[in-house]
């Protein structure tokens, strides 16, 4: 049994404590105080080096003390998010984790402590990133404006899968995300009384056409994407005004950047044009972009390795395409030097990602743990160091 995988055990306890408390302090985007808080807390009892405040209330934490000059060699840096999401229940806003932040949050708070405990002498050096706002995909570009990257070499992340794609007890050692774009509209017209429609811009006809418009957008059936509108709205005043405001959203996936790149610019031809015929007018008000992966096959093969040494070859899918985004990939995208890879992780997360009602088998923080502490310390026991500006290979 992998060594990492039997200090998990005997952590158990430990580890469901760390994921309660974190369950049950959801917040959102960039308010992630109570969250950074407690994390801050359990690492720096470890003997973490940690910086609070990146990006609002980001956090990096390093092992070893930079006053002391512990902190050499090449770095290792394991990546949490921390953020919850918002769901409408019963008529009310409830902030949820829903897609398994804080599970990650716990995961990678339990291999810092073990490589706290078992790394010592190691030729390279470890980095913590606990960031927030990874659904509002900015997070990840605000933290490395922040400096979370700076002097990083090797960055890897990990992710609860929904049990149709693998159970607990089996992980990818790559985990291809989706390109993602969402393009939010807003859109003007002209009110005027419900009897004299002649005199106002309907912007409900506007925004309804542009619907129809958007779905006839058609991705390429041999490629991996999708179009969809998400959100639409049309006035919100009396019975007997032709509304003046509305607004549109769509959301785009694919499996690269040059297609959803493609597809957005249809969806925006064909809004602009559809409610310029209407006599409207469209404005983009706000355009979120998640990447397609960048991983390094070193670091993908890192991955494996840490995976069989706790599950076993047998728990090995060696990849997983999946329609989901993440911001994570913002990281590689933005620093070339930088060689990442992404795990996901079998946990039985079930009936789905963003589900108010979600939940997963909790020896999944166990497994997660384990294999990232064993990738970490295949890492920094080997010091292993890579050339600078190595693009990786897409599997």
């Amino acid at each position: 049994m992998s060594v990492y995988l039997e200090a998990a055990v005997d952590m158990k306890d430990e580890i469901e404590e760390i994921w309660t408390a974190l369950h049950g302090m959801p917040e959102p985007p960039f308010q992630e105080t109570k969250t950074a808080g407690f994390i801050a807390y359990r690492l720096s009892e470890a003997g973490f080096d940690v910086k609070k405040g990146l990006a609002d209330t980001g956090i990096v934490a390093d092992l070893g003390d930079p006053a002391a000059g512990d902190l050499t060699g090449p770095v290792i840096a394991l990546r949490a998010d921390m953020d919850a999401m918002r769901h409408d229940i019963d008529g009310r806003e409830v902030w949820v984790h829903s897609c398994g932040h804080d599970a990650h949050s716990t995961i990678v708070i339990t291999a810092g402590l073990m490589l706290a405990r078992r790394c010592a002498g190691a030729r390279g050096r470890l980095r913590l990133i606990f960031q927030p706002g990874e659904e509002t995909g900015l997070g990840a570009g605000r933290m490395i404006e922040a400096g979370a990257v700076r002097g990083v070499d090797a960055l890897l992340g990990m992710h609860l899968r929904p049990v149709s794609e693998c159970r607990v007890g089996q992980a990818t050692p790559c985990l291809w995300h989706s390109a993602g774009r969402t393009l939010s509209y807003s859109v003007v017209g002209k009110p005027s009384h419900t009897g004299r429609p002649h005199l106002g811009i309907n912007v409900a006809d506007a925004v309804a056409m542009a619907t129809l418009a958007v779905n006839n957008v058609k991705p390429d059936p041999l490629r991996c994407a999708t179009v969809n509108v998400v959100a639409l709205s049309a006035g919100d005043g009396p019975g007997g005004v032709i509304p003046e405001r509305g607004s549109l959203t769509v959301n785009i996936r694919s499996e690269s950047d040059q297609i959803a790149d493609e597809l957005s610019s249809k969806v925006d031809g064909a809004v602009r044009a559809v409610v310029a015929a209407n006599g409207a007018e469209a404005g983009l008000k706000r355009e979120k972009q998640m990447p397609a992966p960048r991983y390094d096959e070193g670091m993908i093969a890192l991955a494996r390795r840490a995976i069989v040494s706790v599950l076993g070859e047998g728990g090995v899918v060696e990849k997983i395409t999946t329609p989901g985004s993440e911001d994570f990939h913002w990281y590689a995208r933005r620093t070339p030097r930088l060689h990442a890879a992404y795990i996901g992780l079998g946990a039985n997360f079930s009936p789905g990602l963003h589900h108010p009602d979600a939940s997963f088998d909790k020896k999944a923080l166990v497994y997660g743990a384990a294999i990232l502490a064993e990738a970490a310390a295949d890492f920094l026991n080997s010091g292993i160091s890579f050339e600078v500006g190595c693009e990786g290979r897409r599997m």
